[in-house]
């Protein structure tokens, strides 16, 4: 995912399900520090790592919203970070309209999740049946047709697989006019 950010220190950045703030951490020590960053995630623990992580780090805000209900304004964000944690999603298209809705104009949308797709579709099967979290794991034609059906603008895709895994990246630009 670091590979294919492209953040500045004027970014206001979201960390979409920023889990214990690896990521955020990663991204505010190459990239930072930003205007703002938020670390958001539902999870009230996770939260608590994360911002022991980061309590060295500048401008950086924390929330714990589910991706289907961000409490932000319009336009709150130039960048949004969603790093595998997509298929965990009970509203995806919800979550993808909020995005929409929060994303700045010309902004953009790194999406990173799993890819249902060849044998991980046998894979995901078994994940599904021994958890009891909600798993909803698209292909990357169905993640495609899902943003590009909210109106985003597909800037770049990558997909590859690691062990077993099957991985897709999408880069969405919502346009600048909406």
């Amino acid at each position: 995912m670091i590979r294919h950010l492209n953040l500045n220190k004027n970014d206001e950045v979201l960390d979409v399900s920023a889990g214990t703030g690896l990521l955020g951490e990663e991204i505010a020590s190459q990239f930072g520090p930003f205007k703002r960053l938020v670390l958001n995630d539902p999870s009230k623990n996770m939260l608590e790592h994360a911002k022991y992580r980061m309590r060295y780090v500048k401008n950086v805000g924390f929330t714990s919203y589910f991706a289907e209900e961000p409490g932000f304004d319009d336009h709150s964000f130039s960048k949004i970070i969603c790093l595998n944690s997509f298929h965990y999603y009970t509203e995806q298209v919800s979550a993808a309209e909020h995005f929409m809705r929060i994303l700045k104009p010309g902004g953009t949308l790194y999406l990173l999740d799993w890819n249902r797709k060849g044998l991980f579709v046998f894979y995901n099967a078994i994940i599904k049946l021994l958890t009891k979290e909600h798993i909803n794991t698209r292909n990357f034609e169905e993640l495609k047709e899902l943003m590009t059906g909210q109106g985003f603008i597909i800037q770049k895709h990558k997909e590859w697989r690691y062990w077993w895994w099957n991985f897709c990246l999408l880069v969405c630009s919502k346009p600048k006019t909406k």
